[in-house]
Formats: C-alpha cells, sequence, structure tokens
C-alpha cells in the first residue's frame, strides 16, 4: 500500500478560459478541490495536510511556489508602472504647465430676498 500524498496540478476550466488548481490527495475517492489561484490551492493543500497529517508532494510544492513568486512580481511591476504614471502625471512641472480652464461667465440670478423678522415685543410678565 502507497503513502497517501496530497497533490496540486493546473487544470483547465470548463467555464472559462482561465486555468484552476485541483487540490486532491492520492488514493481518495473523494472528488478534488478546485481552487481560483495558486495562493489559495496552496493555502487549502497546507490545511489538508494539517487535518490528515498526508504530506505535500515535494514537486507540487515547488511548483506552486514558483508560480506564486511569478505572480507576484508579475503583479508588482504593474503596481510600479501605475505609481509611475501617475507621479508623472501629477508632478509640480505639469500641473503648472497647464494652462487654467476658463470659467464659463454664469448669468447671475437674481437673489431672493428674505422676508424681515418680526420682532417680539418684549412682555414683562409680573409675578404675584
Amino acid at each position: 500500500m502507497e503513502a497517501k500524498v496530497i497533490i496540486v496540478s493546473s487544470v483547465k476550466s470548463n467555464k472559462s478560459n482561465h486555468n484552476v488548481w485541483a487540490v486532491a490527495v492520492t488514493g481518495e475517492e473523494q472528488p478534488t478541490a478546485y481552487c481560483k489561484s495558486a495562493y489559495k490551492a496552496m493555502r487549502f493543500a497546507f490545511m489538508l495536510k494539517k487535518r490528515t497529517g498526508f504530506n505535500i508532494s515535494e514537486n507540487c510544492l515547488s511548483y506552486l511556489s514558483f508560480v506564486i513568486a511569478k505572480q507576484k512580481a508579475a503583479k508588482a511591476a504593474a503596481v510600479k508602472e501605475v505609481v509611475e504614471e501617475i507621479a508623472e502625471s501629477h508632478s509640480v512641472d505639469n500641473v503648472l504647465a497647464q494652462k487654467p480652464e476658463p470659467k464659463a461667465e454664469q448669468e447671475e440670478k437674481p437673489k431672493k430676498q428674505r422676508k424681515p423678522r418680526t420682532k417680539k415685543s418684549a412682555e414683562v410678565v409680573a409675578l404675584a
């Protein structure tokens, strides 16, 4: 009897063009669990390891680590590009170089006049 091992693999989704990650235990009849990202698949694999006590396949673990690192690098590059673009568009030189937009002259609306307040007469109330 072989030792049971937790395996993780990339699977093509039927519903979309994206890849999903299948997490399963070898030799189990239970259906596999599907995760949308490599990070979630790794977390689920470690949760299964804690629950069942089975080991995670070394090949799967190293591949997941590689994919997660690659995704982080791509995301960091995209964020850096956006930050540089925002910093360039909002720099002092660019803001000062822009000509102020002419304000459209609006017709002055006549102000509504308020009704004058009526002063209350001061009444003296005598206390008996």
